[in-house]
């Protein structure tokens, strides 16, 4: 019985009408910031081609990367949040069957943020393994790593507001 009582105390607390617009403007918030992030990384990466000395793009790949990292780091923490507190907040309002569809997509969804993570990987790892000098060539691989790192990101921000925008959407409306 007490078991039973905690549950529900839980739900209660899971299903408090004000807690879930703040996480819904909180993903909106930050998927924001790093898709500004995502664009300036891109087109700086982009500015590698017109480089007509290496040397500076040695400097640029070495600061591409601390950005590329950071934002990591950041895209890391927002996925944990939205694994543990966001989805289940928005799984509790959803029914059954569209709970699992949701379930599903999301997991679809990582492999996205994998791949990424491993094209980020590359590009980090080749900047690391640079030799003194550098030609074109490199730094041309190297931008392209970045930029299709970059566009999985972004890829993957699309797909998921296409797919949890229309369903949180009306529930923030509904609690409103």
């Amino acid at each position: 019985m007490i078991d039973r009582l905690s549950i529900r105390t839980n739900r209660e607390t899971t299903l408090n009408p004000s807690y879930f617009p703040m996480l819904v403007e909180r993903l909106k918030e930050e998927h924001l910031q790093m898709r500004e992030q995502l664009t300036e990384i891109r087109t700086m990466a982009a500015s590698l081609y017109s480089l007509v000395d290496c040397s500076i793009g040695m400097c640029k790949l070495i600061e591409l990367q601390d950005r590329i990292l950071y934002l990591v780091e950041e895209l890391e923490q927002h996925s944990e949040w939205e694994e543990q507190e966001l989805f289940p907040q928005l799984q509790a309002y959803l029914n059954g069957a569209m709970a699992l569809s949701f379930s599903r997509s999301i997991t679809v969804l990582e492999q996205d943020h994998d791949l990424a993570k491993r094209v980020v990987q590359a590009f980090v790892d080749g900047v690391n393994a640079m030799k003194v000098p550098i030609d074109m060539e490199f730094l041309h691989l190297m931008a392209s790593e970045l930029m299709t790192a970059c566009l999985i990101l972004l890829k993957h921000f699309t797909l998921e507001e296409e797919l949890v925008y229309p369903l949180i959407d009306p529930i923030v409306e509904q609690l409103s």
